[in-house]
């Protein structure tokens, strides 16, 4: 559950702050590193991005971009920090669907919010997720499953990397356009899930390709489909949910971008054009590639009208499966 104190014990704390600050003079910049916050532990998927990135920024903006963890709260604490450092471009955090896309919906009392808070830069990144059912679950495909949990609606369970994850929510996007009712068993990280999927201990999930590939490969768990609006090239044999019966469970995570409010626009376009450059650089790609990550570079012009679509899209999914926390 989200611990309110970190939230300076006020609804919107940050709002006001990020609205009262002057925007800081245009000078050169950068004259010195650059931080950028991951709101995740180390060794992540957020992590792997950042750190990756942060290499070939840094040459482009000719100071050091350094990568700071801070967990907790399902990333609010980073995005709430971030929204409230100066806006000077030298703070950023790499949000995800969940710091800029579900966490308002859940948690009325939220301290910052996804779009005044902050000026997005770019997207860098989605993480597809597939559904995933153990490997004695008597289904072939996508329909195969629906039918079941319309057959035995309640008595199947799935499996979610956490309450309000992007795990959580695709599965709960999924219960909603296919009618079908199932019970949630929450975890902590997608290992102890995909752990429980090899052991039969849940019946299905949607769960990170990159958490899962060694098991799918072997053969220990088998995936009907992605939930995502184009296949996977890693496992382009498996189709997507709209192939497979399904439409409109898009659940892609997304990774992004995001600066204070009142950040000098020069700045921002000095910042997206590096972290562009970077998605070309070799070693990000084979980075990406070998955690599953697909690059997808949202330019921030693009981005005020994404975050606020994906904003509303979770919130009638959180609002439908009745899981605003209680002020």
């Amino acid at each position: 559950m989200l611990d309110r104190r970190l939230f300076l014990g006020a609804a919107g704390a940050a709002l006001v702050p990020a609205l009262a600050r002057p925007a800081v003079a245009q000078t050169d910049w950068p004259t010195r590193p650059v931080t950028v916050v991951v709101p995740y532990p180390p060794a992540g998927s957020v992590d792997l991005v950042a750190r990756a990135i942060g290499e070939p920024m840094a040459r482009a903006l000719g100071q050091p971009v350094v990568v700071e963890n801070r967990g907790g709260s399902g990333g609010s604490v980073a995005a709430q920090a971030v929204a409230l450092a100066d806006p000077d471009a030298y703070r950023l955090v790499l949000g995800t669907q969940q710091t800029h896309g579900t966490n308002e919906a859940i948690y009325p009392s939220l301290g910052y919010r996804a779009i005044d808070s902050f000026v997005p830069i770019c997207q860098v990144c989605t993480v597809p997720h597939a559904l995933v059912v153990k490997k004695t679950l008597p289904v072939a495909t996508a329909t195969e499953l629906v039918a079941l949990l319309k057959r035995e609606p309640g008595k199947l369970n799935y499996g979610s990397t956490g309450i309000g994850s992007s795990s959580h929510l695709a599965c709960e996007l999924f219960k909603i356009k296919a009618g079908v009712e199932a019970q949630h068993v929450p975890y902590r990280g997608g290992g102890p899930l995909a752990q429980d999927l090899m052991a039969g201990v849940v019946d299905f999930g949607f769960i990170a390709v990159a958490n899962i590939r060694g098991q799918l490969e072997g053969g220990m768990v088998r995936a009907l489909a992605i939930a995502s609006s184009r296949r996977v090239p890693l496992m382009a044999d498996i189709p997507t949910l709209a192939e497979a019966g399904v439409p409109d469970v898009d659940a892609d995570a997304w990774f992004a971008y995001f600066a204070p409010a009142k950040t000098p626009a020069d700045r921002v376009a000095k910042l997206a054009a590096a972290i562009e450059g970077a998605l070309s650089a070799d070693a990000v790609r084979e980075t990406f590639d070998r955690n599953a990550v697909v690059a997808r570079f949202r330019p921030t012009a693009e981005m005020p009208d994404f975050v606020a679509a994906e904003v509303k899209k979770w919130a009638e999914v959180v609002r439908l499966a009745n899981l605003v926390e209680a002020k």
